[in-house]
């Protein structure tokens, strides 16, 4: 799916000299053009440029028909392709890959809205090089491969369930002990590979210092109602390919740091005791 980058402008131009696009047109602004496809009087497709005047970056669509767009498709790069899938959901906007088996209705009730949709299909083919069908097989095509990721993570056990957590919480707490005190922050790095679940920091680093005073470290997260705590030993590992893995998996740590530098510092988990706990469920624990 390919799409034809069209300012603001050029649009508003294109819309204003097409008598039935012009009857539909609800909002229209430096920024963003509203569609009313259906003839409620509710915008149901939106264009827009996150500058004035300048490329249209953003198509947004209300799947629900309720006035309400929830389903984003950004083009960060500019080549004309979607780099982001956003669905709205409860107030929050959330990636593809977050909303689950939501995604599935999610094309239900585009196909549903199909012979709406299609008021503009023109227009969208015309000036965005964009077709509706081009749209249901790109989202469905991203969409399997992220609900396949989410079974997987869903089914985890062990140590993967425990490395799934943290990378979906994507922030966690690292508690380590200067002396006689207490020290804690938050932390983001995490990476499971060879059967070892590896945090990463800086050897010019407070905490780096503190690890090497005493190693007995916990970590603790929460997310979805769950905490996670983890108590375990820290073991450095200096391997240049524990590094570059990590940097892969999380690449802006790129701008801070090299897997040839003498800063970068990779730590796995030994001996780890990991505790999920809530308050609607017995506490669950893995060791590894």
């Amino acid at each position: 799916m390919e799409v034809k980058r069209v300012s603001i402008r050029e649009a508003k131009k294109r819309i204003k000299n097409d008598p039935e696009l012009s009857k539909m047109l609800v909002r229209s602004g430096w920024r963003e053009i509203a569609l009313d496809l259906d003839g409620d009087g509710m915008a149901d497709v939106s264009f827009s440029s996150d500058s004035v005047g300048r490329k249209i970056d953003t198509i947004a669509i209300d799947l629900s028909g309720n006035g309400e767009f929830n389903l984003y498709l950004h083009d960060f790069d500019g080549n004309g392709i979607p780099d982001t899938v956003c669905m709205v959901q409860d107030g929050g906007e959330e990636e593809i890959v977050a909303f689950g088996g939501e995604v599935e209705l999610g094309f239900v009730n585009l196909g549903v809205r199909t012979a709406n949709l299609l008021v503009a299909e023109d227009f969208m083919n015309r000036e965005l090089g964009l077709s509706l069908a081009d749209l249901a097989a790109y989202l469905k095509m991203h969409a399997a491969v992220m609900l396949a990721e989410l079974e997987k993570r869903e089914n985890a056990e062990g140590i993967e369930k425990v490395y799934y957590f943290l990378d979906d919480a994507k922030t966690y707490y690292l508690a380590t002990t200067d002396g006689t005190k207490p020290r804690v922050r938050p932390f983001g790095t995490i990476l499971l590979r060879d059967g070892k679940l590896y945090i990463q920091t800086g050897k010019s680093k407070d905490v780096s210092r503190q690890i090497k005073g005493n190693p007995f470290v916990e970590i603790c997260t929460f997310m979805n109602g769950t905490w996670l705590r983890i108590a375990a030993e820290l073991v450095e590992d200096d391997s240049k390919d524990v590094k570059t893995a990590m940097l892969d998996k999380m690449p802006t740590l790129k701008a801070m740091y090299s897997a040839d530098d003498d800063n970068m510092q990779m730590f796995w988990l030994k001996d780890a005791t990991a505790t999920f706990s809530s308050f609607t469920a017995e506490p669950e624990v893995i060791t590894f």
